[in-house]
């Protein structure tokens, strides 16, 4: 068998219609085809393989997917069982720390028979008693990191927020003293030089005008995150021997729980 002259063009298979031609050209002459493309089962093993890949990524994705939505249910999860820890252990916090504190100043009643201006001074005597033993409780209170402080006394008045508004151990006709109490941190200077305020803790007081006991809370707002009120602790009865139906933060003022105005 003879060689082919060496100046023949190549002899080549075309890989779209198998035929064989000589050419130096990149197409076939017989389909056109380039002679570098693919042939048919080529074609279709790389469609093959992309077919297999796309499904794979598609499972992958879902199988992501899965997991992604799996975490974040238990991350969601695990975040609201920990906000309903916050919010118990804030709870038990405010129950604990508004708990109603007992005491009596039996030696300050006034005897049988006492004039309107003896019994007036012994009331009187009660609130300053009242107001000493809140100073004690809340400097108490600070030690143990409870409260900022220093605490320099303790101020109560009239529950009711008026000028108007008269003390009830003023009024002789009360048997139970109400009082809005306040363990003074830093008083409030106008320019003049006048008091007009004081900055503290706000506690309150419930007197008994009759056995001279009486108990007192302290009053703290409702606890939160960045400005968000997550718990709210009504004050108990005793804390103001409250007898009316509960409302808002507080209670319904039954006749004669009202402060008296002038």
């Amino acid at each position: 068998m003879s060689e082919a002259p060496p100046d023949l063009p190549p002899l080549r298979t075309c890989p779209s219609c198998g035929r064989e031609g000589r050419t130096r050209y990149e197409r076939c002459p017989h389909c056109q085809s380039s002679y570098y493309g693919r042939s048919r089962p080529q074609r279709r093993r790389r469609l093959i393989v992309v077919a297999a890949v796309a499904a794979l990524l598609v499972v992958l994705g879902g199988v992501g997917t899965v997991f992604a939505l799996s975490d974040r249910s238990d991350r969601e999860a695990r975040e609201k069982r920990e906000q309903a820890t916050r919010v118990a252990n804030l709870r038990a916090k405010l129950t604990r720390i508004q708990a109603p504190h007992h005491g009596a100043a039996r030696q300050l009643k006034p005897p049988a028979g006492a004039t309107d201006a003896q019994l007036l001074r012994a009331r009187k005597a009660l609130v300053t008693a009242v107001e000493h033993r809140i100073t004690q409780d809340a400097r108490a209170r600070a030690r143990a990191g409870e409260l900022d402080g220093p605490i320099q006394a303790t101020t109560c008045g009239p529950i009711l927020k008026s000028r108007q508004a008269i003390p009830d151990d003023e009024v002789l006709s009360k048997h139970i003293g109400r009082y809005d109490c306040v363990a003074i941190k830093h008083h409030v200077i106008a320019q003049e030089g006048e008091k007009v305020a004081e900055l503290g803790h706000p506690f309150v007081a419930a007197l008994n005008f009759d056995t001279y006991t009486y108990t007192w809370c302290r009053n703290t707002p409702a606890q939160g995150e960045r400005g968000v009120a997550l718990v709210f602790v009504r004050l108990q009865r005793a804390c103001l021997a409250a007898t009316g139906k509960a409302l808002g933060t507080g209670y319904v003022a039954a006749p004669g729980e009202q402060n008296e105005t002038r």
